[in-house]
């Protein structure tokens, strides 16, 4: 779907990221769809879509390659705790770390999220193939 050289910037060794450090499919987010696919039209109906009275998005704001990624949009995640954790750690997701379960998950994830049962998953299997 994705050409290799896109695909390229989620690659941590030698493990391919398809997952946001919180468990988020990278391939359901219509940020990074839009992004990667360099569709403008798109990334200007999501930054309207996004954009409340308090906050105004711009079409430059829903840029995303991934939490793994270098670059990464200030308004959008640049204040995300869990990847400001997950960048600190050798981990290819929240899954693989010895405090998982954390609270800065339960914060920001609740307690029956969907993105918090795949970690959880992810987990069981990190944990079988040690």
């Amino acid at each position: 779907m994705f050409s290799s050289s896109a695909r390229q910037i989620f690659r941590r060794g030698s493990v391919l990221m398809d997952f946001a450090y919180c468990g988020l499919n990278c391939n359901e987010c219509p940020v990074y769809l839009a992004t990667i696919s360099k569709n403008t039209d798109e990334q200007i109906k999501l930054a309207n879509e996004y954009s409340t009275d308090i906050v105004k998005f711009s079409k430059e704001d829903m840029y995303c390659l991934g939490c793994h990624s270098d670059t990464v949009s200030q308004k959008m995640c640049g204040d995300c705790d869990i990847r400001l954790c997950g960048v600190k750690k050798p981990y290819g997701s929240c899954a693989e770390c010895d405090k998982f379960p954390c609270s800065i998950l339960k914060e920001n994830l609740g307690d029956n999220s969907e993105n918090l049962n795949h970690l959880k998953q992810l987990a069981i299997k990190h944990k079988k193939a040690e």
